[in-house]
């Protein structure tokens, strides 16, 4: 095997230069100290961190799937597990509900609280004036098939489910 003996590479480490004599040392190290402290994830990918240094900041990363049928509702549950252990001066409002499907003019909502889902569509009636009913009905048929689909949905529905048979 043949390597090239040019060939730049990063190392971590001290350097030090001495101004009596113009030499530099460096010694280096392959561990380097955490900068993120207190690390908390959440399902779905989120972070939350503290940063080391002289000023530190606490920090958050949320995560959603291009793919998703809500990434908003994505974030916002990973932003309340993150936050929950912190209380803001004055009350917050977030939504409610969750959106589970988001696609061609059609929206539906879930709210786990009221055990209620919510779906609102848009046609264009000067496109589909003579078939507006079919238009309905790609509508729900949609929802039939996205609804399924959808794993936040399914989380949804099965605590719904279980919470009515404890009953």
């Amino acid at each position: 095997m043949v390597t090239d003996s040019k060939k730049k590479i990063r190392v971590r480490g001290t350097g030090c230069f001495d101004p009596s004599d113009n030499s530099f040392g460096f010694t280096p190290f392959n561990e380097a100290p955490s900068s993120q402290q207190n690390v908390k994830t959440c399902a779905g990918g989120g972070k939350r961190w503290v940063t080391t240094g002289s000023d530190p900041s606490k920090m958050i990363t949320l995560k959603s799937k291009e793919s998703s049928a809500d990434q908003y509702a994505d974030f916002v549950s990973q932003f309340k597990a993150l936050t929950k252990d912190l209380k803001p001066k004055k009350p917050q409002q977030l939504p409610d509900s969750l959106r589970v499907v988001n696609e061609q003019g059609l929206e539906c909502w879930l709210d786990e609280e009221k055990t209620e889902m919510t779906f609102t569509g848009k046609i264009d009636l000067s496109r589909h004036s003579r078939d507006w009913q079919a238009e309905v009905l790609k509508q729900v048929q949609l929802i039939v098939r996205r609804l399924p689909a959808s794993e936040r949905f399914n989380k949804v529905i099965n605590s719904i489910k279980n919470r009515s048979l404890e009953k």
